[in-house]
């Protein structure tokens, strides 16, 4: 957390990467009825949600760490992931309280 050399490199990947992401995304939203649910919820709820608010908090002068904490909170707190998130711990509850049978 304390390597300036890995934020400079997120930063780099998140803000240069964000229009071909979004090209990508938006290629990929004519096929959203062949994609899994949670295929769509990790890849637009996700990946799509983490790129944009990173963006908007570095455009709002926020550093990198900042923004990415921002980004973070905004992806968790989107519906589609959030869903993601509670099927997939759902899961390993249920697969722990089956072991323990």
């Amino acid at each position: 957390m304390d390597d300036p050399q890995v934020w400079k490199t997120l930063d780099d990947l998140l803000m240069n990467g964000h229009n071909n992401v979004r090209d990508f995304l938006d290629a990929l939203n004519e096929h959203r009825e062949t994609l899994s649910g949670p295929m769509k919820s990790l890849l637009f709820g996700g990946m799509g949600q983490l790129v944009v608010a990173y963006n908007e908090a570095r455009t709002e002068l926020n550093e990198p760490r900042v923004a990415f904490g921002i980004a973070l909170e905004s992806m968790v707190a989107n519906p589609q992931f959030a869903a993601l998130m509670l099927h997939t711990i759902n899961i390993g509850i249920d697969n722990k309280v089956e072991e323990l049978r």
